[in-house]
């Protein structure tokens, strides 16, 4: 298996946004093909779905970068995969969220420079 990477941006709908010491960013990259994973936060998707994820703990301020691996073998051209972005506190609350996955890698989306927003969860 080739192993391989997603990169990108992690930004905030609002300069009212802010990241706390104990909040943890976690970035998971789904095939979405066959779910209705548009409205499914992390701790709630399925994780026959989930082809990877990471989790990040030494940020406090937007933009946030980050890389994504996974293994090449796992990803079928025929199919349709996301990302999206969760930072929860330690009580493992949603404060922050994409609300939805962002299309990578097949079907002409990007493999590199994505860009996530996220924002409060009372936006949804």
């Amino acid at each position: 298996m080739v192993r391989r990477t997603l990169c990108g941006v992690i930004d905030s709908s609002s300069k009212h946004c802010l990241i706390a010491n104990d909040h943890i960013i976690i970035i998971t990259l789904c095939d979405t093909t066959h779910c209705d994973c548009a409205q499914m936060d992390f701790p709630h998707i399925p994780r026959r779905h989930v082809i990877s994820n990471v989790t990040l703990d030494d940020y406090n301020c937007f933009p946030i970068p980050f890389t994504l691996y996974y293994n090449d073998g796992e990803i079928d051209e025929n199919l349709c995969y996301g990302i999206r972005c969760d930072i929860v506190n330690k009580s493992n609350e949603i404060i922050y969220t994409s609300h939805r996955f962002i299309p990578v890698l097949t079907n002409k989306h990007p493999k590199t420079n994505i860009h996530i927003v996220v924002g409060p969860t009372e936006d949804v």
